[in-house]
């Protein structure tokens, strides 16, 4: 009977221990992205590349950590931190009231902004030069204009009008959003929409990709994209942005931009 105990006993503290070594991995930091916005974040084969992950390799790596990268729709990546399912967020996050309200963000890594793809022949659009109110004004003039978007980013907020960000929208347009920047573009393309709206970046790749289209001049809002990590979790947080300032003085933030840009 004694034995039996021992050995009961032995059975229960192997089930404890591996329940509570179970329960989260410290060896691993999560990062949540939307893997098709290049050049932050995009796949090729099977290897996830872009700025982003770039940078969140790196975290891990001074941080001690292994990284494991959830791939989701956009839509979901804010979702996933504030829940816990991930630890941080690098998927070209413009940092705004809105989403500080469900997450902390580091400090800023990259100034971006809206810029709109139209395809070449859009003589009208095209005239408007580098003068982003009067861009704003010829779009909001057109009745039934078709703007293609990504889902849950800043160019959709801004075409679709939203007070918290600020954005007043275009009330005579119809607003498409798509999964990601390329299926937009390839919307415009077939003339499924008359403009698109996107961060500059991916905006420049994409249109590079597709004949017949082009980036305006005009830059429709001034923009600044931070990591996010879940809201009061100070000590990564402090930690993330450690990183992220030993990479700005030992050249390696620099580096990772050269190679993308």
């Amino acid at each position: 009977m004694v034995v039996y105990r021992l050995v009961l006993s032995s059975i229960l503290a192997v089930f404890v221990a591996f329940g509570v070594s179970g329960c989260k991995d410290d060896k691993k930091l999560v990062v949540a992205t939307a893997a098709e916005f290049p050049p932050f974040e995009f796949k090729e084969g099977l290897e996830y590349k872009g700025v982003d992950m770039e940078i969140s390799r790196e975290i891990a790596k001074r941080l001690g950590k292994e990284l494991e990268i959830k791939d989701m729709e956009f839509d979901a990546v804010m979702s996933a931190v504030s829940s816990g399912n991930a630890d941080f967020a690098a998927s070209g996050l413009t940092i705004n009231e809105t989403r500080l309200k469900v997450a902390d963000f580091t400090k800023p890594y990259y100034n971006a902004n809206q810029v709109v793809i139209v395809k070449s022949e859009n003589v009208a659009l095209k005239a408007v030069g580098n003068d982003a109110e009067a861009l704003a004004m010829a779009i909001s003039q057109k009745d039934g204009i078709k703007i293609g978007v990504q889902a849950g980013t800043t160019g959709a907020f801004f075409a679709k009008g939203d007070e918290e960000w600020g954005f007043a929208g275009f009330p005579k347009a119809e607003v498409k959003s798509f999964v990601n920047g390329s299926l937009a573009v390839s919307a415009l393309v077939n003339g499924q929409v008359d403009i698109v709206i996107l961060d500059e970046a991916p905006a420049r790749l994409i249109s590079k990709g597709n004949a017949g289209t082009e980036v305006l001049e005009a830059a429709l809002t001034q923009e600044e994209y931070g990591i996010a990590v879940k809201k009061g979790n100070k000590e990564l947080l402090d930690s993330i942005n450690s990183v992220l300032d030993a990479m700005r003085e030992d050249g390696t933030f620099d580096k990772i931009m050269q190679n993308y840009f």
